[in-house]
């Protein structure tokens, strides 16, 4: 299968305009989204850990990036649209398929990030499973045996129904919002922490990492491109080497996202998903 295609101008396209009173829902339904939790697991991870994440994936995230991580022992977890491989994204050329399968054979993981790279919060329920759907066929094509268990929302936008339907098919969805993963984790919308030259300062990546060894909590780190210019929303190698190097160095564990939620004691009859009258305020921030 080829997978290169010419978007134009880029592959993530801007968001179409919606009505003020569609604009005013989707508002609230992703505020509730937020709050409430409806897949939730304590954690019983023996050491902290700390996971790498890329999105979309530019070709240096699975290059430059994954070289990076193999040399600290370490594996990352890349949330593919599988509709752009090959194309020009916001922050450089997204990874080919042969890219991709090279990411698989040495060990990370691959995630879903839909096939469009579409807001789903956008969607109807059948959209969402078709984007989902031609999303695995695709990659799982081009990486046979690949299994796409864990969700990224793309854009981080996310709707109530929308996050219960995704986090019924997939064991996680990463989310966009800030904070570490400890105590109960909210699986549908995991935390984290930007991996980007412009925000990740040195004395905030010193402090993070010293909240996420006194909570023995799970910090993942999110970006996207890996170049010595980055993208507004990428990181340097510099960066990246810098703070696998500190992960490591303060005694946290490297894990893709499927690695950790071993080491947290998941499993799909662990996981509780009770109904919405029954759902809870997040107490993971």
């Amino acid at each position: 299968m080829t997978l290169s295609h010419d978007f134009a101008p880029q592959f993530a396209l801007p968001r179409a305009e919606q009505a003020l009173p569609t604009r005013a829902f989707g508002k609230l339904s992703r505020l509730l989204a937020r709050r409430i939790v409806s897949k939730k697991l304590p954690v019983t991870n023996a050491r902290p850990l700390v996971s790498f994440s890329f999105d979309d994936a530019p070709e240096s995230a699975c290059t430059t990036g994954a070289a990076l991580l193999e040399e600290h022992r370490a594996r990352g977890t890349y949330y593919i649209s599988g509709g752009g491989c090959g194309a020009i994204g916001y922050c450089g050329r997204l990874a080919s398929a042969e890219v991709l399968q090279a990411l698989a054979a040495n060990g990370h993981e691959i995630g879903c990030h839909t096939y469009s790279h579409v807001a789903v919060d956008k969607l109807d329920a059948a959209e969402v499973e078709d984007e989902c759907q031609r999303n695995r066929d695709v990659l799982r094509e081009l990486c046979p045996g690949v299994e796409l268990t864990n969700f990224c929302y793309p854009f981080g936008r996310v709707s109530l129904r929308h996050r219960r339907q995704l986090e019924e098919r997939f064991e996680t969805c990463r989310s966009i919002y800030q904070g570490i993963n400890a105590g109960t984790l909210d699986l549908g919308l995991l935390r984290v922490i930007e991996l980007y030259d412009r925000t990740l300062t040195p004395a905030k990546l010193e402090r993070v990492l010293r909240q996420n060894s006194a909570r023995n909590g799970w910090l993942i780190f999110y970006t996207h491109d890996v170049a010595d210019v980055p993208s507004w929303i990428g990181c340097s190698p510099a960066l990246l080497q810098a703070t696998a190097r500190a992960a490591r160095a303060a005694g946290m564990q490297c894990l893709p996202v499927r690695g950790a939620l071993t080491a947290i004691g998941y499993s799909a009859a662990t996981a509780e998903m009770p109904a919405f009258n029954a759902c809870e305020t997040s107490a993971s921030r």
